[in-house]
């Protein structure tokens, strides 16, 4: 059973980690409420029933498709340069067997907590937490990913990937640490599309 926790309903219809199993007709149950992430965080089955959040990085195993290993070697070299762009802001940057229509996605491993449970902890006055560096998924498939791939030395790799990386922590409900960069940026991409 697959299952997604986080801020609002609406926010969660809409999340990216849901792409590929809406696409499949697999069904995932949103749970939005603050006591859901708690609990299911907690418990893996339920009787003979495997639970599984689908936004955590291990569930995209279940979705791989056939051609995976191959798009993850040709978006090597610009999977290693969105990684060097974004330093330790993430501990990772691989392609994405989850997306359909997005380009990019945060998830967290097993045995970190989500970003909603990080956010929670905090409310709740714990601020010793390290800083949150999720793994970042990015679609071989998009438009923008191909575009990008097509010429990794520009420099507007290092602008995209920051875009890329930005919008997916506004998508989980993250709150940006530097939003007037991240206009900047986004004022300069709009400016050369223009």
């Amino acid at each position: 059973l697959y299952y997604i926790t986080g801020g609002t309903e609406s926010m969660l219809r809409n999340s990216p980690l849901l792409e590929i199993y809406k696409k499949k007709g697999i069904e995932v149950l949103i749970l939005d409420d603050d006591v859901d992430e708690i609990v299911f965080s907690t418990v893996a089955k339920y009787g003979d029933i495997d639970l599984k959040a689908v936004n955590k990085s291990s569930t995209s195993e279940d979705l791989k498709d056939e051609a995976a290993p191959e798009k993850a070697e040709e978006l090597k070299p610009l999977l290693e340069k969105i990684k060097a762009t974004l330093g330790d802001a993430v501990k990772e940057v691989r392609a994405s067997s989850r997306l359909a229509d997005s380009p990019s996605v945060i998830v967290s491993d097993e045995d970190e907590p989500s970003a909603r449970m990080r956010q929670m902890m905090q409310a709740m006055g714990q601020t010793n937490l390290p800083e949150l560096q999720p793994t970042l998924e990015i679609n071989p498939d998009h438009e923008i990913i191909r575009k990008l791939l097509s010429d990794t030395s520009n420099g507007k790799v290092e602008d995209a990937a920051w875009l890329l990386f930005d919008q997916a922590l506004l998508l989980e409900g993250v709150p940006l640490k530097d939003p007037a960069t991240f206009v900047q940026r986004l004022n300069r991409v709009l400016n050369q599309s223009i």
